[in-house]
């Protein structure tokens, strides 16, 4: 289809937002939208499959591949960051886990100046994405009839039944459903896939939306270089194909709108000319707004994991040391979508609350650290599973109060942004991250994990005072892969107002995990899809 030179919406980024968006945008018929996307198509056979994560974290045909600046407090290590680079974004490459965030998570985005962001007001769009295909879910925080499948492992494995049971021995509760009215406890993870297959909003939302004649113009393997922005109203965008510099200038009647992530919706923000103007000055970049909180905020989930060496040979380190075991997997997998092919990363988790308290977050009751188990063990993605049986679990802090930020490091467009997350850089993250350690202690010296271990491998017996375990924390930990809150909304200060509008220009929102005042609790992707419904609806209703 050839690209128009003027449309009703220009949405930037065919990620986890962006694709409801320009569904929603589109739905009834009479408004054009071009969707801009800077990767390709989510053709890759892995993508569909849940495990094939592993094998497109680092691929760099669908993966930008982002690194961090040497961060301070982890030693100086640099942290990789994948980030989506094709249709579906992220959400196309990422770990699957469905989880929305502790309601309150979302009171406190409204307590930060997101007016019309707390729970019970963003609990019906959760609904309306949601198709729940678990039993355990109640009707009345569940929605059954949305695009996005909801489901449960229908065989979770013995290591996580195991680890389940260690945590309600401590006296943990058991949670059947960490989306419904409360996050704490112990119990099995949802996952968006549906008879073994990942289901993003692309394949959900656009696919069938183009189907139906949608005016959708979907704009493949293009890069935006900037925003035209005149009188202070957004009216256009520069694009041009991907790794070229021949530009030409994409109309919009209506809105502009940034889905692009934590990462590029601040970047483009400020190659057009909006965010700090003294920053901007440096590069040569004009300035449109002075917006200086344009990349600040930034935040993600920090993990740091125990490693055991399992008694048995049931973790997928065995499987994947076994031709024929690997085949026998495979085979489950084709002939009914079941098996450590459909299961992601992690299977369990653990929610609960900490003895530390937050500096920057008002406490509120909810869960503090989350554990995550996962039935294989490794030292990293890039080195591998090993060679023989084991598996780990993490522990993250569910809402830290460290703030890292994004800037540019040049003005190219085809350049990366330069990302400071400043992990570990408050107290209450370190703290709480040592008391995680000490509770996973415990966990594996209770009966019923207990006989699966035949030795912790990480961080090892002889790591227990605080200051060692803080010290392995800082060489050892990674990202979970949740950046957001580097465009907030919020209070006068903030760069959008909680209509989701760019202050100080016209035409001009941001609709992605940007937004988020607050990290949620957990997994992001689930909020991010939240976002959308909501801030299609607001664009549709005039910004109400």
């Amino acid at each position: 289809m050839q690209i128009p030179d003027e449309v009703d919406y220009i949405v930037v980024g065919a990620g986890a937002a962006g694709c409801i968006v320009a569904s929603r945008l589109a739905e009834d018929g009479r408004a054009s939208v071009c969707l801009v996307e800077a990767g390709g198509r989510d053709n890759n056979p892995w993508v569909k499959v849940p495990i094939g994560y592993a094998r497109l974290m680092n691929n760099p045909k669908v993966n930008w591949g982002y690194t961090t600046e040497p961060e301070p407090e982890l030693i100086g290590r640099q942290i990789r960051w994948p980030r989506g680079k094709l249709l579906g974004g992220s959400a196309s490459i990422n770990g699957l886990v469905f989880l929305r965030g502790s309601p309150g998570d979302f009171d406190l985005w409204e307590q930060a100046g997101a007016h019309g962001w707390s729970y019970g007001q963003v609990l019906p769009a959760f609904r309306k994405l949601e198709r729940c295909l678990y039993t355990e879910a109640e009707e009345a925080w569940h929605g059954f009839d949305g695009p996005i499948p909801v489901a449960m492992a229908k065989h979770p494995s013995a290591v996580a039944r195991a680890f389940v049971d260690a945590a309600l021995e401590l006296g943990y509760p058991y949670n059947p459903d960490f989306n419904g009215r409360t996050l704490a406890g112990a119990g099995f993870l949802p996952f968006n896939v549906e008879r073994g297959k990942r289901h993003t909003s692309a394949a959900t939302y656009l696919r069938p939306a183009i189907r139906r004649g949608a005016r959708i113009h979907l704009q493949l393997n293009t890069l935006v270089h900037r925003i035209v922005v005149q009188d202070r109203r957004a009216t256009g965008v520069v694009i041009a194909p991907a790794g070229t510099t021949d530009t030409r200038i994409l109309r919009a009647r209506r809105e502009v709108i940034l889905c692009g992530g934590a990462l590029n919706s601040p970047q483009l923000l400020m190659l057009s000319g909006i965010g700090d103007a003294q920053a901007l000055s440096t590069l040569g970049i004009p300035s449109v707004i002075h917006s200086p909180q344009v990349g600040c905020g930034l935040q993600d989930h920090l993990m740091a994991r125990f490693a055991f060496r399992c008694t048995r040979a049931v973790t997928l380190n065995d499987i994947m040391r076994n031709p024929l075991r690997i085949a026998g997997m495979g085979m489950r997998y084709a002939l009914t979508g079941t098996g450590p092919m459909a299961i992601s990363a992690a299977e369990a988790s653990l929610f609960v609350p900490t003895q530390a308290q937050p500096k920057r977050i008002p406490p509120s009751g909810d869960p503090a650290l989350q554990f995550q188990v996962a039935n294989f063990s490794l030292d990293s993605y890039e080195t591998g599973l090993h060679p023989f049986p084991g598996f780990v679990y993490s522990a993250c802090v569910c809402r830290p109060d460290s703030r890292g930020r994004v800037t540019l490091a040049s003005p190219d467009p085809h350049g990366k942004p330069r990302i400071a997350a400043n992990y570990l850089s408050e107290t209450f993250d370190q703290k709480a991250m040592i008391e995680g350690f000490r509770i996973g202690r415990k966990l594996a010296r209770t009966q019923a994990l207990s006989s699966w271990i035949v030795d912790e491998l990480k961080p090892g017996g002889l790591v227990d005072t605080d200051e060692n375990l803080i010290d392995y924390i800082r060489a050892t930990a990674s990202t979970t892969f949740h950046p957001c809150g580097t465009v907030a909304m919020g209070g006068e200060q903030a760069p959008l107002d909680p209509r989701l509008k760019v202050r100080g220009v016209e035409g001009l929102r941001v609709i992605d995990a940007s937004v988020m005042p607050i990290i949620p609790s957990t997994n992001i992707h689930a909020a991010t899809l939240m976002v959308a419904e909501r801030g299609s609806d607001m664009v549709l209703r005039g910004g109400v």
